[in-house]
């Protein structure tokens, strides 16, 4: 896949190295998420997760003035009920699939990230942000009520109070403070954010393919478990597969040879 460019709302993939990156964009609304991009971005993810070459996800929001600011408001004046089921259906499907993403998948956060940023940024498996970025749900300042799914990502997370505190006043958050809250998990300067995330996805993108997937559905399972999840049990066997995968794939004898003879693993994901 390669970027393309657009002038207006446009979700754009490129894939290089094992990495694939996604970038929002909605230049004249702080890259808020309209309707149409919700289901773009949700067959993008699909796609992504679909692709043999890709390791790692990264999600990036245009420019430098913001993540994600949230869903587009212009789109909810005078909406119809048909037309709120469609923005229903569009939010269900794009966190389905950021949720089914079966590689590691990491949020760069700058600038603004504001209620439905958030909810992605809390499906990513590592949050980092620069020291300018600002983190927000203010639902409770516009009459929405935040979805049960999205607040029991936030619940996870942060915990119950914390939760509390960030639904019911929607007050605006600093990098550091939402880095001790544990929304986020890396903090740098403006600057490094790039350097950072970059080098952190090219460290995932090299290592064996098999043990990272083995990895992030044995802490999905761990959390499903956690959260008495219905699925859990289903979600369970498919971790222990994962794992016992690693036990007879090619990566491990090349991953034990490349140890032994001190050089660097060359892991094909067999």
């Amino acid at each position: 896949m390669t970027a393309t460019t657009a002038a207006g709302p446009a979700i754009t993939t490129t894939v290089h190295g094992g990495v694939g990156t996604i970038e929002i964009s909605n230049p004249d609304r702080r890259n808020a998420l309209s309707v149409s991009m919700m289901f773009d971005l949700a067959d993008t993810v699909h796609a992504l997760n679909s692709d043999a070459d890709v390791r790692v996800v990264v999600l990036r929001g245009a420019g430098e003035e913001a993540f994600v600011s949230g869903a587009d408001l212009s789109e909810f004046g005078g909406r119809t009920q048909e037309a709120q089921q469609h923005s229903d259906q569009a939010s269900e499907s794009m966190f389905a699939r950021l949720s089914e993403v079966s590689v590691p998948l990491i949020a760069r956060i700058h600038g603004y990230c504001l209620g439905a940023g958030v909810a992605i940024a809390l499906n990513a498996d590592l949050r980092c942000a620069d020291t300018r970025a600002v983190l927000s749900i203010p639902a409770a300042r516009l009459g929405i009520g935040y979805p049960l799914a999205q607040t029991a990502d936030l619940v996870h997370t942060v915990g119950p109070s914390a939760a509390a505190d960030l639904l019911y006043t929607g007050r605006r958050v600093p990098a550091v403070e939402a880095q001790a809250l544990g929304l986020l998990d890396r903090v740098v300067e403006t600057e490094g954010l790039g350097e950072v995330v970059d080098e952190l996805a090219a460290t995932i993108a090299g290592n064996a393919p098999l043990s990272v997937r083995a990895a992030k559905a044995a802490i999905r399972s761990v959390r499903r478990t956690t959260e008495s999840a219905p699925d859990h049990d289903e979600i369970r066997r498919g971790a222990l597969a994962e794992i016992a995968r690693c036990g007879t794939s090619g990566d491990l004898r090349e991953g034990t040879a490349a140890f032994l003879e001190k050089r660097a693993p060359r892991f094909t994901g067999r």
